[in-house]
């Protein structure tokens, strides 16, 4: 265990940058905070919660994953070493649950792998919530991590605890902007993960909803009475660190064709519907379903956790107030 001065944040990301790329949250026209190369914003030491996590570092928006020349097929895969700064603890956990969806059954995504093992991830532990949206005890998390980072920081006032969760961790704690730690900071380091767990009061009944789906309280009525409101933007999946959904097309270029691919939705009418023209899911209801489904019911089948890490990213973007909390709530009704 090390500690880090606040001023000296700054200085260390510069230093790190010069042989890796450095994302951190930056301010966008002091209006916006978002997760961006460092340089690209004013990085002023702010690390709440970015309108975007940091998944589309893993998993970006669009990527080229193959080219095919004349006697040629490129699989285009990207290595490079990446550190992400100022990562939250619910955006972690995301990325965790994302790992493993990403290598289940045996089968590896290549693509998202190549990233992830390039990735060195500092995550910034929440003394207090980053937003009134935020749930990520209720959801089964905490506001700080037991494991699965390289490095985590917890606010001390005009310093940070520094605490390594790996081998490439305690090598980044070992250069030159970390010091000793005072014999009061393991005391001080207990004492701020004790009152962080009291600071969330948010609770929308995150384990009563996932026995409601458990139990099969729902029906068609309620999801289609839900779905009257949604006005299929898809902001709510853009948003979420845990959705993996994607689209595939090719397209000509200089040298042939590439293939990509792109975030979809679930909640599109699209994603489902097959060639014939059948759709399995053919109304908004039955795809809200199928997304809340997903998230707070066969995830955890699948994964023995919930797909909703309590971000509230979600229930920020929905124009219409149909969120993970808002979703929630109407389950607990039953």
């Amino acid at each position: 265990m090390k500690k880090i001065k606040k001023e000296n944040i700054f200085p260390f990301l510069k230093e790190m940058g010069k042989a890796q790329d450095v994302y951190c949250p930056q301010w966008v026209n002091d209006k916006d905070l978002l997760f961006l190369p460092l340089g690209d914003g004013k990085f002023n030491g702010d690390i709440g919660k970015t309108t975007v996590s940091s998944k589309f570092l893993l998993f970006p928006q669009t990527e080229e994953i193959i080219s095919f020349g004349k006697e040629i097929i490129t699989k285009n895969t990207d290595s490079k070493k990446t550190l992400a700064f100022g990562i939250r603890p619910c955006d972690m956990k995301a990325i965790q649950h994302t790992d493993r969806f990403m290598t289940r059954e045996g089968i590896t995504d290549p693509y998202y792998q190549s990233k992830r093992k390039g990735m060195t991830t500092i995550v910034v532990a929440c003394n207090e919530l980053p937003s009134d949206t935020c749930f990520c005890i209720d959801a089964g998390g905490k506001p700080y991590l037991d494991d699965g980072f390289d490095v985590q920081l917890f606010d001390a006032g005009d310093y940070y605890i520094a605490v390594s969760g790996s081998k490439e961790g305690e090598e980044i704690l070992a250069g030159k902007n970390f010091e000793q730690v005072d014999v009061d900071d393991n005391e001080k380091l207990e004492e701020i993960k004790k009152r962080s767990l009291q600071s969330q009061g948010r609770k929308p009944g995150t384990k009563k909803a996932i026995e409601a789906l458990k139990d099969e309280k729902t029906n068609d009525e309620f999801w289609e009475r839900l779905a009257d409101r949604c006005i299929n933007c898809g902001g709510c999946v853009y948003v979420c660190p845990t959705c993996t959904c994607f689209n595939v097309y090719d397209l000509p270029s200089s040298d042939g064709y590439a293939r990509y691919r792109s975030w979809d939705a679930c909640l599109y009418a699209g994603f489902t519907r097959e060639t014939s023209g059948h759709n399995p899911r053919p109304t908004q209801g039955s795809r809200l379903a199928r997304r809340h489904e997903h998230k707070l019911k066969f995830d955890i089948i699948n994964f023995g956790e919930s797909g909703c890490v309590g971000c509230g990213r979600c229930s920020d973007a929905c124009p219409v107030g149909l969120g993970a909390i808002e979703i929630i709530q109407e389950l607990n009704k039953l």
